[in-house]
């Protein structure tokens, strides 16, 4: 939505920083206000409708622009 360019803007400039101390949080942004870091989508969301009812406000997941993905294909791994 062209209504929340400037809440991604904001979450753009700042989602490296962020990731340091809250990776899989939400964060609720309304306008250039950060409102808070929720550890569920249902409780960011909770709290933005709480707060500003049906008018639009952003809430996102704080990820890593590009996450190590592991996987170990066979059961058996040698230890020393």
């Amino acid at each position: 939505m062209a209504e929340l360019a400037q809440e991604q803007a904001l979450f753009s400039a700042n989602v490296e920083e962020w990731v340091q101390g809250h990776t899989g949080d939400f964060v609720l942004i309304k306008g250039t206000e950060v409102v808070g870091f929720y550890p569920s989508l249902q409780q960011a969301f909770a709290e933005g409708s709480k707060r500003f009812g049906l008018t639009p406000f952003f809430v996102k997941q704080i990820i890593p622009a590009n996450p190590l993905n592991v996987s170990f294909f066979g059961a058996h791994l040698l230890s020393a």
